[in-house]
């Protein structure tokens, strides 16, 4: 169905940030390890205002008629991480399916196409590419939580702010495992590079080249990054196997913005005229936000 939706629709948006919302609001307080994941289970004020985010996402694509990914909150739900904090051992598969109920909801009777992914993260600091396991570590450290996502309802799988090319053939290999269509997304810098200094079309190019995966990605995003670097490092057309971008509100190097207490923000103007031209100049189709972003940002997309 992902491959379907790429290929027939030009335009797609996914969504805007999530837990970056949820952790500048004063009644919810994220878990230190699993960020907003526990939320699917309360306090109810906490998990409806989760859910307020997801549903403002969806009104506002159902109303510009174009088709949203969405993912379900399970980037940091890895083995490890999941054992150690006290959360129910099927969480991953509660999160999924709390995204999907709440899909099925605000949809209903639409037949524009609102796609539940489920989401990885990498195993230690996105923006600590010398952290980050080689491709057999990554494989074998992160395919439980692939095989159990890779068991729920969920339409596509999500590899997000992987920050070296090696982890993220290692994720692949353990997606390719699945019969789920699924998408690997980098976390890049200012040079538009892989935070591992990976050229991204070599990025991209090395896991496609790879001979030991079952089935390759659908395609490739990156994200906790600004389109414009994208635009200042490649030649139009050169990114053809980039299919989405969910990007910071902010222009300044990402590695800056960590941590950061105050939502950072250029001009959602500026923001957009920037995604409008990656889209054109590289045929990026899947358009979405990453830190500091909001229903703004995808007002601004619409």
């Amino acid at each position: 169905m992902l491959g379907t939706l790429i290929k027939n629709h030009p335009k797609i948006l996914a969504e805007c940030a999530i837990a970056e919302r949820l952790r500048r609001l004063d009644q919810v307080t994220l878990h230190p390890t699993l960020y907003n994941t526990p939320l699917i289970y309360g306090p109810e004020a906490s998990k409806q205002a989760m859910a307020s985010i997801y549903e403002e996402y969806v009104a506002t694509a159902l109303s510009a008629e174009l088709p949203l990914l969405l993912t379900a909150p399970t980037w940091r739900l890895d083995a490890t991480r999941v054992a150690t904090a006290e959360v129910p051992t099927a969480i991953n598969s509660d999160a999924v399916a709390f995204l999907t109920e709440l899909r099925d909801k605000v949809v209903g009777e639409s037949v524009l196409p609102v796609l539940v992914g489920a989401l990885t993260g990498p195993q230690n600091d996105c923006y600590r590419p010398d952290l980050a396991p080689d491709a057999s570590a990554a494989e074998a450290f992160h395919m439980t939580q692939i095989l159990e996502l890779g068991s729920t309802s969920a339409d596509f799988l999500l590899a997000q702010t992987l920050p070296s090319v090696n982890e993220a053939l290692g994720v692949a290999r353990a997606m390719s495992a699945t019969d789920k269509p699924y998408i690997i997304s980098f976390c890049t810098g200012t040079d538009a590079h892989v935070l591992d200094g990976t050229p991204l079309p070599d990025a991209m190019n090395m896991i496609d080249d790879d001979r030991s995966l079952e089935r390759h990605p659908v395609g490739y995003f990156v994200n906790c990054t600004h389109p414009q670097f994208l635009l200042d490092a490649y030649p139009d057309g050169v990114l053809d196997r980039l299919i989405g971008i969910q990007a910071n509100a902010s222009s300044k190097d990402v590695t800056t913005l960590d941590g950061a207490t105050v939502t950072e923000s250029d001009p959602v103007e500026d923001w957009t005229k920037a995604m409008l031209d990656l889209h054109q100049r590289q045929t990026v189709t899947v358009l979405g936000g990453c830190c500091g972003t909001s229903l703004e940002h995808m007002r601004g997309l619409c």
